[in-house]
Formats: structure tokens, sequence, C-alpha cells
């Protein structure tokens, strides 16, 4: 073998990098684990153990300033999935958690890492002001995974991306004040806080309302969306920041929520974009950061760094949230959910980084301590929070043990009908259609809709998963259909996950995705959507000791099919190629008969007593 340079050169540390970045996320992604983690691991691996990554010799002088710039790019994209009517009642929860919350959160850690941790008041302050941040690339796929009632999942998504920029703003004034001229005065910081509220607040809304009437106006043709919005959002970050240093992070988070607020524009196919390239960059991201952390600089402070994360965890957070929400409706179990959840992410990585450098520069001696509080925090708290979110969201019963609701993929005539039918009987129900007119038409239902791909990580990250335990794929697409199926699979498993019939002749592979074959294989989206339009329809039937499952049998015979069987115990059967229907006294078949039969029968819906 050939004795690889130590460290590497720069081509080669780039293309490891990238190529450790994607690999680590893939990792993640089979293992089910928070990215983050992994991450950080081959960082260090890459790193301080090894030797074979350098990232200040792969960019010099330009470290500081990438790292600067892709978080903001990465707060852009956060932006872009700010949606204010998808607050649903909980702004007020919010700001008080990014208001009131952030201030306790602040004093409260400050003290921890002067009692506890045993560091300079100056250090812990910064620190405090840095660990503020919880961070919507760690709290967003806890959640994914957890599936919490509404609206505990909107309130965590809004608190993780509006905290990035207000803490990222909080620990640059404070460490404006700690590096600043000691003759600062008062009004000298309050002045820099106006200034940085003024041009990042103002540069954002400018540049988001600039770039929405650009694209309405069809003054950038399609095929430029993309690159002229990465320009804008680079110029507005760059342009703030030479206005008032570090204002570029509000800039950027702005701009996004403006253009997502838009509704007279379609940026759908700009936010895919961000989606890819955020994940690249964190994946990029966290490997540097972690790479050029000495493994001295993570042990300096041994256990006092594991009890400072667990005095934040049992302490800071549950405090926090009780001073936000002690005025509000919100039931005492949906608070203490959101007391066990906040893990740090990216920003807290990055902007540690960025300001230890800082304090280095400024010939501050507490600059190894930052990191060595702030990275054993960000690993310890994914960890336990990860570990805990799902036993702890089941025991405060905000998320269900068992849930047996049903996400159906494809919301045409044969989508809404099964959801309409699922939802008589009290079953949760999301359909989710790119197609606009059967979004529409399925809210016009009263069915709860998402209108976008559902092969996005924007569906992942924003739709509203409670009370989902099963999948259902019945796009005319079979490809869409499949691709779903692989989507889903580590969050619901296999044996959740159904899918239509594939149209037309069998293809060699093409029944090899996860996914069982919903109610026959003769059964395609086009046989249902034809008996649908002809007068067919779904009624539900309960079987009791007078009318059993043998006389189901005997009535229908072959004309009914069924499609779904709802027990006496609420548990939800798809009725599958592979599986009959399991009919027993007490059950409710929902089952696709004939236009005499569904006009004469009326459908029994969820409590109702069965009809004689």
């Amino acid at each position: 073998l050939v004795a690889m340079p130590t460290p590497l050169p720069p081509l080669p540390a780039l293309a490891l990098l990238l190529g450790g970045g994607a690999v680590a996320q893939w990792l993640a992604w089979r293992l089910r684990i928070p990215a983050i983690l992994v991450l950080l691991l081959a960082g260090f691996v890459v790193g301080p153990v090894t030797g074979l990554l350098d990232p200040d010799a792969v960019f010099g002088a330009a470290f500081r300033p990438l790292v600067s710039l892709s978080v903001g790019l990465i707060l852009f994209e956060g932006g872009l999935t700010l949606r204010f009517d998808e607050l649903r009642g909980a702004g007020r929860l919010v700001r008080n958690l990014v208001s009131v919350g952030a201030f306790v959160t602040w004093v409260l850690t400050t003290l921890a890492g002067v009692y506890i941790a045993g560091v300079g008041f100056d250090v812990a302050l910064l620190v405090g002001a840095i660990l503020v941040l919880t961070g919507p690339t760690v709290v967003i796929p806890l959640v994914r995974y957890v599936r919490p009632r509404p609206p505990l999942g909107q309130i965590l998504r809004w608190e993780g991306i509006l905290i990035d920029p207000i803490g990222a703003l909080l620990a640059l004034l404070v460490l404006e004040a700690l590096t600043g001229p000691d003759d600062a005065t008062t009004w000298q910081v309050v002045l820099s806080i106006v200034r940085t509220l003024v041009f990042g607040g103002g540069l954002g809304v400018l540049a988001g309302l600039g770039l929405a009437r650009a694209i309405k106006r069809c003054l950038v043709p399609d095929m430029l969306h993309v690159p002229v919005t990465f320009g804008c959002v680079t110029a507005t970050f760059v342009v703030a920041n030479m206005a008032q240093p570090e204002a570029g992070l509000l800039a950027t988070t702005v701009m996004g929520i403006v253009l997502a607020n838009r509704r007279t524009i379609d940026i759908a196919h700009i936010l895919e974009w961000k989606e890819q390239l955020s994940t690249i960059l964190l994946s990029v991201l966290f490997l540097a950061i972690a790479a050029r952390v000495p493994l001295e600089q993570l042990t300096h402070l041994g256990w006092r760094a594991v009890f400072y994360t667990a005095a934040l965890v049992l302490i800071v957070r549950p405090v926090a949230v009780w001073v936000s929400t002690r005025h509000s409706s919100l039931p005492w179990p949906d608070r203490a959910f959101l007391m066990a959840m906040a893990p740090r992410g990216i920003v807290a990585a990055a902007v540690s980084s960025e300001f230890s450098l800082h304090f280095e520069h400024s010939g501050n001696p507490g600059a190894p301590a930052i990191v060595a509080l702030v990275f054993p925090v960000i690993v310890l708290t994914v960890v336990c929070y990860g570990l805990s979110a799902r036993p702890l969201a089941r025991l405060f019963g905000v998320a269900k043990a068992d849930p047996q609701g049903v996400l159906v993929v494809g919301a045409d005539v044969v989508g809404r009908e099964i959801g309409k039918a699922l939802r008589e009987q009290g079953l949760d129900v999301l359909l989710v259609d790119t197609n606009e007119a059967n979004a529409a038409a399925a809210r016009a239902l009263g069915l709860r809709t998402w209108h976008g791909s559902v092969l996005s990580t924007r569906f992942a990250d924003e739709a509203e998963l409670a009370g989902i335990g099963h999948v259902l794929a019945i796009t005319p697409s079979d490809e869409v259909n499949r691709l779903a199926m692989q989507q889903f699979l580590p969050m619901f498993g296999r044996a959740a996950l159904f899918r239509v019939s594939p149209s037309g002749a069998p293809r060699p592979g093409r029944d090899a995705a996860p996914g069982r074959v919903f109610a026959s294989a003769s059964t395609t989206i086009e046989s249902l959507r034809d008996a649908l339009q002809s007068g067919w329809g779904i009624k539900a039937t309960w079987l009791t000791n007078e009318f059993g499952p043998g006389h189901y049998q005997t009535h229908y015979g072959k004309r009914a099919l069924p499609l779904f069987v709802l027990s006496a115990d609420r548990k939800l059967q798809i009725v599958t190629e592979d599986g009959g229907a399991a009919l027993r006294v007490g059950s409710i078949v929902l089952s696709l008969v004939p236009p005499r039969e569904s006009a004469r029968v009326a459908a029994v819906r969820a409590g109702d007593e069965p009809a004689s």
C-alpha cells in the first residue's frame, strides 16, 4: 500500500470532505440516527485522530468567511420553510420561546458555566449566548421521528429556525462587548444592536421583496431562478455584513421568510434545490469544524462538561419553557414534551468555532474552553434527546404508541374517497398531491391535505404526521409510488407500507421495492378510478352476531372488494394481495361495492349502532 500524505493536499482533502459527508449522511439514514453524530465522529477521525484533514491548510484565510456564508445559506433555506399561516395559533408561544425563553436560557446557562463547568465569567457568558441556539437541523428530524400531535411540531420547528439568527446575534453582541474596546459605552452597545436589526432585517426584507417581484414579473427566466436566488442571497449576506458585522445571518433568514410568504410566486423548485445545497453544506461544515478541533480541547473539562450538559437538560430547558408557557392554554403534557426537546446543532457548532477563533486573535486565553463546552453539549444533547424523545412523547401522551392513521399519497378521486371513508371511521388521514386541483378538492371535503411532492425534504420537514401509522401510495405513477415506499421505509417500517398494483405489463424488478400490493394484484389505480366514476362506492359494513363474516361472504360474494378492516379494538388492517381481509365479529369492513349496494346502504360510522 502507498502511504498517504498527512495531512492530505487540498484536492484530495476537498474530495474527502464531499465524499465523506455523503457517506456519513447515508450511514446515518441507514442506522436511523441523527446525521450530526456520524458527521462529528467522522470529523474527529479524519482530523485530530488520524491527521488526514487540516481545514486551515485547505482553505487558509477563507475558512472563516466560508463558514459564515454557509451558515447564512442554511438559515436562508430554513427561512423558506417558515409560513405564517402554519403557526395555527402557536405564534404567541413561539414568540415567548425565542424571547423570554432565550433570555432565561442565556442567564441560567451562564450561571451553570461559572458554578458547574468552572470557566471564567466572560467565557460562560459567551457560551451561554451560543447555546441559546437549538437548531432545526437536529430538531426537525427528531420531530419527524416522534410525530407529536399539533401544534408541537410547528412550535418546535419555528423555534428552531427563528432562534438561530436570534442566538447568533446575541452571541455576536456578547463577543463584541468582550473583545471590543475597553472604553465602549452602553450607548455604543445599544447602537450596535440597532444597526444589526436595521441593516440585517431591512436588507433582508428589501432583497426578498425585490427578488419576489422580479420572479413574478418574469424578469428572471425560469432556468435562472436558482442561480439568481443564490447570487442574491450571497450578495445580501455580504452587503449586510459590510454595513454591520454579522448582520448577514439575520438578513438571509428574513429574506427567506419574506419569499416563503409571498403567495403570488411559486418557489417550490427553488426550495428543492436549496434543500440539496443545505445538505451538502451541513456535511462539509460539520466534517471541517470537527476536524480542526484538537482532542485535548474536547476533554479539557472532563466530567464537568457532562454535569454542565445535565444542568442544561434537566434544569435550564424546563425552566425556560415553564416561564415561556405559564400563561398559555397549552396542556401540561405538551409543555413537558417541549421541556424535553432542545438539542444543539450546526449553527451552535459553527458559531462556537468561529468565535473561538475570534477569541484567539484577540488574545483571550479562554478560547479553548468555548469549544470544550459547546461540542460536548452538542453530542450529549443529541444523544440524550434522540434516545428519550419518543418514549417521553408516549409517556406524556402527545404521540400515539400505535398510530392507526393513513398517509394517502395521491389525492385524486380514489384518494379522496378512501380518505373520506377512513375519516368517517375516526382515523387520522393526510392526503398529499402535487396537483393543485386535487389538493383543493380534497380540502373542500374537509380532508387534511398537503400540496406538494411527497418525495421532497420539505414534506418530511413540514408535514404533520401525528397519528399516522400507515402509508398508502396510489398515484398514477408507479415510480412515485415505489420511491415513496423507499422514503418512508426508515420512518414507518416495511409492514406499514402499501402501494397500488403497478399498471401495465410486469417488468423485472418492478416489485422489488418495499411496500405490499394494496387490495389485489388486479386492482390498479385505473380500475379503482373507473369503478368510482361508474357509480361504485366505498361502504362500511359492521360485522355482528346477526350479520357475521359468513353472512358477509354469502351476501356479497365476489361483488365486493374489501379494502380495509377496522377491528373491534380500533386496529386498522389494509387488505393486501398476499393477505386477505381478517373478518371477525365486531370488525368494520370497508369495501368497494357496486352502485346498487353503494346507494342502498348508508356507511357505518365509528360509534354508531349497526343497522339492522
